[in-house]
């Protein structure tokens, strides 16, 4: 019995270990199996994409460089006109009213010239009788004269003919007296003259100081006139940009004038500087020339060129020749430019002729038929690859 008790101990100990064996290489060769028949996914290495760019073709070419500045339109010329005479505006011209335009020689206004016409005829009469006074002065010298020769020729002795026998002293009196009325007359004459009161240039009526029937003073305020010919435009420009600027009045650089307030553009010239530099903006003043703001010698309808507007202003500056010109979004750090050469990246260094407001003008550093890049690239690597988009422009 005890030895079917051991044979039985020792079959269930097998059992024991062989079925979970067994188990476990049925697990593992069913795994094997299915694994076998899984498909199968095979990785390919990532394709290298060139990055797409947008580009311009370079060509050179000659280009007149320009300065945009600020400036504020005032008067070249500007009077306060006074009278030199006094008396009652008796009569004034329809032109005379705040902002009216009014030629050079016109009558502004007139005054009572009643008085000076009376003081006129009492120079007249006072020169007159000065002239009366000194004939019979001269006659009177003339009998002074055969006076002395009869006594001469009477006495044994000879008289001396002194100046006050001669009567040289009265004569000299007389026409000195002619000489003084002379000039009162004059001067009655010239206070008539000034009781119209005349444009002295063709002018721009600002502001209005008497009406019909003021009474007006010596010296007393007529109105304010400004000078049409010709306007000026003082613009701040940066010291930098001097050097470029041409000044003089016939050889100055022309300047190109617009308002704010229309698309009108007026042609001026720079004729001189404000020789010196604003304390605050560190600003060089200019002074431009502009010749019939108002347009009074043009046939069509223009706006005019207002005074104390402020205007955009550029000024033509040098004229550079076989450079390139570029937008200044192009140029990168360090005065480089990207430049796309049979599909690679290339970084050129370059050397500018001249910066202005949105773009540059390239002396050296690239040649023509070059393509720049003008996109943004996250990281660009010289020699990387590029793709040119199809709508690059030339």
């Amino acid at each position: 019995m005890s030895g079917l008790k051991k044979r039985g101990r020792a079959v269930r100990l097998m059992i024991k270990i062989v079925l979970p064996l067994c188990l476990i290489l049925a697990g593992v060769s069913g795994w094997n199996y299915f694994k076998a028949q899984e498909p199968k996914m095979k990785r390919k290495p990532p394709e290298k994409q060139a990055a797409v760019v947008e580009t311009i073709s370079m060509e050179p070419g000659n280009y007149q460089s320009s300065v945009m500045v600020m400036g504020t339109v005032m008067p070249d010329r500007k009077i306060i006109l006074k009278s030199k005479v006094a008396g009652e505006v008796v009569a004034i011209s329809k032109k005379f009213v705040q902002g009216g335009l009014i030629k050079k020689g016109e009558t502004l206004l007139t005054l009572d010239d009643s008085d000076y016409r009376i003081e006129v005829l009492k120079a007249r009469s006072a020169f007159d009788k000065a002239l009366s006074d000194l004939a019979i002065e001269k006659g009177s010298q003339m009998i002074a004269k055969e006076e002395l020769k009869l006594i001469n020729q009477a006495s044994q002795g000879e008289l001396k003919a002194t100046d006050l026998a001669l009567r040289k002293p009265q004569l000299v009196k007389a026409k000195a007296a002619v000489d003084s009325a002379g000039a009162d007359l004059e001067k009655a004459q010239l206070n008539l003259s000034r009781t119209k009161v005349i444009v002295p240039f063709n002018a721009l009526i600002l502001e209005k100081q008497v009406n019909l029937g003021s009474l007006v003073t010596i010296q007393g305020v007529l109105a304010t006139l400004v000078d049409v010919d010709a306007y000026l435009v003082e613009a701040l420009v940066p010291p930098d940009r001097l050097a470029s600027i041409m000044i003089g009045e016939t050889t100055g650089s022309r300047a190109i004038i617009q308002s704010q307030y229309s698309n009108q553009t007026w042609q001026g010239r720079v004729v001189r500087t404000t020789g010196k530099i604003t304390g605050k903006s560190r600003m060089a003043g200019v002074i431009i020339l502009v010749s019939d703001p108002l347009g009074l010698n043009r046939r069509e309808n223009i706006p005019q060129l207002l005074l104390d507007d402020h205007v955009n202003v550029r000024i033509m500056g040098e004229l550079f020749e076989n450079v390139f010109s570029m937008p200044r979004s192009v140029l990168r750090d360090n005065n480089t430019v990207w430049v796309i050469n049979s599909g690679i990246l290339e970084i050129k260094e370059i050397t500018l002729a001249w910066k202005e407001d949105g773009r540059v003008f390239v002396k050296s550093g690239i040649r023509a038929g070059d393509t720049v890049i003008t996109s943004d690239l996250p990281a660009p690597v010289k020699g990387m690859a590029l793709q040119q988009s199809s709508g690059d422009r030339s």
